[in-house]
């Protein structure tokens, strides 16, 4: 009996201590997420370094938090913001077509009108996809065309199609921790962070299967 307590108690000690490991790690990079993306034009490479860590982790790498995130950080940044950059505006370019058209359509209802927010609507989303799937591509082709990257990026994105609806719901994350003054303490202290382990979870097979590529090609 001593003995099976004392194996129960050495369990949950190794348990609570994983728990208290993972739970630093989310606080930790999730300010430093915060920190390194406050220039907004950093906001890519920033959650990029946070998704390589946790990539790291869930394939039980001991890497140190602190050092690794930086190094992370810092690689190819250039490559890094330009893609960034390449998205970021993407995404502006169709918001503000919606906009336009949404007012078109108000002033006049014509199909003309209604069929361009479509694509304007379908366009964001498309880049939207795009750049959550850069994301496991940046960590196996980090030195890439950033034209060919982007359009594999594209073809994952249906070709994993449950991974990538799961990839939306994940991206409300921290806007739903927008909502209240209390929620917004939760995306302070593990909401990006949280953003980027799932996205890591959901990911993983989608670097198996691009992996698995290169080696049917040796």
């Amino acid at each position: 009996m001593k003995k099976d307590k004392k194996q129960y108690d050495k369990t949950l000690y190794q348990k609570l201590n994983t728990f208290a490991d993972w739970v630093i790690r989310l606080v930790v990079i999730n300010i430093l997420i915060i920190v390194t993306s406050l220039p907004l034009i950093t906001l890519y490479p920033a959650l990029l370094a946070g998704y390589k860590m946790f990539h790291k982790f869930l394939n039980k790498e001991e890497v140190p938090i602190f050092k690794s995130y930086f190094n992370f950080f810092g690689e190819n940044i250039g490559q890094k913001l330009k893609i960034g950059l390449i998205l970021a505006a993407a995404i502006l370019v169709g918001v503000i077509n919606i906009t336009i058209y949404n007012e078109f359509l108000e002033a006049n209802p014509s199909p003309f009108n209604l069929v361009g927010q479509y694509v304007m609507v379908v366009m964001v989303l498309s880049v939207i996809f795009v750049t959550m799937y850069t994301f496991p591509l940046m960590l196996t082709y980090p030195n890439t065309n950033i034209w060919l990257l982007i359009k594999f990026a594209f073809f994952l994105s249906g070709k994993f199609i449950f991974r990538t609806g799961m990839a939306i719901l994940i991206l409300f994350i921290p806007i739903v921790l927008l909502i209240h003054p209390l929620l917004t303490l939760i995306l302070v202290f593990v909401g990006m962070s949280t953003m980027v382990l799932l996205y890591a979870l959901v990911f993983k097979k989608v670097i198996d299967y691009v992996e698995g590529l290169d080696e049917a090609n040796v």
